[in-house]
């Protein structure tokens, strides 16, 4: 005898009744226009060893307006996705100390602090170095 297991039919537009996963969906498709911009830089870098009137043009590019708009379309995305998850991560992290569990609010704020700390030392050390 052949048993198929039940499979409930679920619409394909499923997330967009509950609140939780329409938040989610949004979360998750900030990745989109960060992949883009990823490759857009990626396309820099080849730009970069074609020479010199290569690189100037994909300059020249960046400052059309369509591509600021985009660049302000990823700057937004990449800080909603960095604010979110800076939120998540006490839910992901949870930490212990003997019997008590660190609190939230710590948690966040190392996490922002150690952030803050890491763009200093990057900018520091891109100006020093430049």
């Amino acid at each position: 005898m052949n048993r198929n297991p039940y499979l409930q039919k679920q619409p394909a537009n499923w997330w967009v009744k509950n609140p939780y996963y329409r938040f989610y969906m949004l979360r998750e498709g900030t990745a989109i226009p960060l992949f883009l911009y990823s490759l857009l830089l990626l396309y820099g870098v080849y730009a970069l060893t074609q020479g010199e009137s290569v690189f100037n043009q994909w300059v020249a590019f960046l400052r059309s307006p369509g591509m600021i708009i985009f660049q302000l379309i990823t700057f937004l995305a990449a800080v909603f996705h960095a604010y979110t998850w800076f939120e998540l991560v006490p839910k992901i992290l949870v930490l212990r100390i003997g019997n008590h569990r660190v609190p939230d609010f710590l948690i966040k704020v190392s996490h922002w602090g150690a952030c803050i700390f890491c763009t200093v030392i990057i900018l520091v050390s891109a100006i020093y170095f430049l």
